[in-house]
């Protein structure tokens, strides 16, 4: 079943309370449940981003309180059928309870960036609802908040990271990026993405700090520092653990110049799967945009209040 199939992908979704927990490991199972509810949200909405509406359909059979997720602030399953000018869709999704109130980080309705008969359809369920017929799509009412005190002068930022992230998430901290799914790279897309995957690379955090572009980045920055037949007599430097043992003897200069599969632990079809990121060697690897972004992101995450 689908639903089988989501706890096979996702096995730390599911776990036993009553078993009896060493200190400690109650706490990592549960930051594990959080990172796989994470990633499962984030599937959700890509599929609703790239209108592949069956795939969102046997997601919300087994999961259904998918329908309103909005991990940083992403826009809604709802949001994406309304801007796709899918009226069925739209109509399918809230009768599932998808909230037709719900904003995106520009404060935008799923109304608001509809098209076509989508937002035809929309219109119709406000009208249905206002004349007092069926709830559906509308969050239900909540009591107005008590008056608040005037709010301090909030710090105006402009600094922005635009030009390396999707416009879905231009407005995202830098914490909730590295958190976000390689797509949300710009350019690196749903093909990048299943790509990346294969390597077990998922996240923007986990590709700026996987270990292979890590080894690949430093060898291609080193080797524009060395000598040729320059290696003094008895040293002893060497990354013996980082190569495959043929290629340990040889120039960093060199190094670079050979496949990914050259660094010990990536296997031979990883130079096939690379090649279509354009990655052909270790300095490529090292070099690969996407990943320094992805470095650069991740590290100054830590400095975010």
């Amino acid at each position: 079943s689908s639903v089988a199939a989501q706890q096979d992908r996702f096995p730390c979704l599911v776990y036993d309370l009553r078993t009896p927990a060493l200190p400690g490991t109650l706490t990592r199972k549960m930051a594990r449940v959080d990172e796989a509810r994470l990633e499962l949200e984030h599937e959700f909405l890509d599929n609703a981003k790239s209108f592949q509406w069956e795939k969102v359909r046997e997601m919300l059979r087994a999961t259904p309180d998918l329908i309103n997720v909005q991990p940083c602030g992403r826009w809604t399953a709802l949001h994406q059928a309304a801007f796709s000018g899918d009226a069925g869709v739209c109509q399918e999704l809230m009768k599932l309870g998808a909230s037709t109130q719900a904003v995106n980080h520009a404060r935008r309705t799923p109304a608001e960036v509809a098209k076509g008969a989508a937002k035809e359809a929309l219109e119709a369920a406000a009208t249905e609802a206002k004349d007092g017929g069926d709830d559906v799509g509308k969050a239900a009412a909540e009591p107005a908040p008590p008056p608040m005190k005037k709010a301090k002068k909030a710090t105006v930022y402009t600094m922005n990271i635009n030009k390396a992230v999707d416009k879905e998430y231009e407005a995202c901290s830098l914490k909730e990026i590295v958190s976000a799914p390689t797509s949300a790279l710009e350019g690196v897309a749903y093909r990048g993405q299943e790509i990346l995957r294969k390597f077990h690379v998922k996240t923007i955090g986990q590709l700026g700090r996987w270990k292979f572009y890590k080894m690949a980045k430093a060898i291609a920055g080193l080797s524009e520092l060395e000598e040729q037949g320059a290696r003094p007599e008895g040293a002893v430097l060497n990354i013996d653990a980082a190569l495959d043992k043929k290629h340990e003897t040889r120039e960093l200069q060199d190094i670079a110049k050979l496949p990914p599969s050259a660094l010990q632990g990536l296997a031979g079809w990883a130079d096939e799967e690379l090649a279509k990121l354009k990655i052909k060697t270790i300095a490529d690897l090292g070099n690969w945009k996407f990943a320094r972004w992805s470095e650069w992101i991740a590290d100054l995450a830590d400095f975010e209040e």
